[in-house]
């Protein structure tokens, strides 16, 4: 016989907001660590784990400045991440009855020890475009992570159970999973972009290389290039215009997949007051985004922009993952 919600010790108030605290701190770990790349400074700092061979947090605050200040900022801020980590996956060992919130808890804790040993390893074998590339992944799916966390310990989730509202909406379940799976696939293709260098190797928007349909030949390069090199910019290869158009095309698909989700949510669901704000929030990150997307582009990459670009897109990724928790049957998410 399955215990009910009441029969079972699910955290605590402290717990519940430790977690919700690890989602906020996740996301400006994200936009620390595009700082970094935003100003290419992911070498300011050369050694690893030690930072000009001191302790983490035995480095002198006098000294950071320039790039270090942004490298190892970054290594400070992953650090507190990594502790309070440790506390949430011992916390929910002790305070959490249900196993599979046991588990899930060591297992952001394995990611985040994972996620940190291949941010050494971007520095000790200079930024090698893989291993950086993954970094970045591994950041998102902590992320992931860490929203399931938040939401098995929510009273909203609590509430859901108690009532037994497990059937979940099969209505809204394909939209929302097409939206979450293309978000992760679009920040990975966005840390791809990032990581080639291919930033701005279509240097005009909306129009690319000049083109409303780009026929990414020689004439095409040519153009593009010759704008790089009166701008001072690096010029692109064709492997560079193709990755960085890619991420284009996906963001068009995002943007028409929240759009049909949106469609169904406001036609039907105008009284289901968490859902409707959930997709509400996606609209307006997703506007957010194409302007920062825009603006990256028009700016020629200034940082600040830039970095705000890549933290709005985890954004995106949080609130998609949130609207699959709200939509999936309760009882799936775990035992009880």
């Amino acid at each position: 016989m399955v215990n009910t919600h009441n029969q079972i010790r699910t955290g605590n108030t402290w717990v519940r907001f430790l977690s919700k605290l690890l989602v906020f701190t996740t996301l400006f770990l994200i936009f620390a660590g595009a700082l970094v790349k935003s100003h290419e400074v992911g070498l300011s700092v050369p050694d690893w784990p030690t930072s000009y061979g001191y302790q983490m947090f035995f480095f002198p605050f006098s000294d950071m400045v320039g790039g270090i200040f942004y490298e190892h900022g970054h290594r400070l801020i992953a650090t507190i991440v990594g502790m309070l980590t440790v506390v949430l996956a011992i916390s929910l060992y002790i305070s959490d009855d249900r196993l599979w919130m046991k588990k899930i808890g060591f297992t952001a804790l394995g990611f985040i020890i994972i996620q940190g040993i291949f941010g050494g390893l971007t520095v000790l074998f200079f930024l090698p475009t893989p291993v950086s590339v993954i970094h970045a992944v591994l950041a998102q799916t902590f992320l992931i992570i860490i929203i399931f966390i938040a939401y098995g310990l929510s009273n909203e989730r609590g509430i859901r159970i108690k009532a037994e509202l497990t059937e979940g909406d099969d209505t809204l379940k394909n939209p929302v999973f097409l939206v979450t799976g293309l978000v992760f696939l679009q920040l990975t293709i966005g840390a791809l972009m990032r990581h080639t260098q291919s930033g701005l190797a279509i240097t005009d928007f909306p129009l690319a290389g000049g083109y409303f349909f780009p026929p990414f030949n020689q004439a095409m390069l040519n153009t593009l290039q010759n704008i790089q090199f009166e701008s001072g910019l690096p010029l692109a290869t064709m492997n560079q215009v193709l990755i960085h158009f890619l991420h284009r095309i996906m963001a068009v698909a995002v943007g028409c997949a929240v759009g049909w989700l949106s469609l169904k949510v406001f036609k039907k669901y105008k009284n289901n007051t968490k859902v409707f704000w959930n997709t509400f929030a996606l609209d307006v990150t997703i506007l957010i985004q194409i302007v920062l997307g825009a603006f990256t582009i028009w700016s020629v990459k200034e940082p600040l922009i830039t970095s705000f670009h890549v933290v709005n897109g985890a954004v995106i990724l949080g609130l998609s993952m949130l609207m699959v928790l709200r939509v999936s049957p309760a009882r799936l998410q775990g035992n009880y």
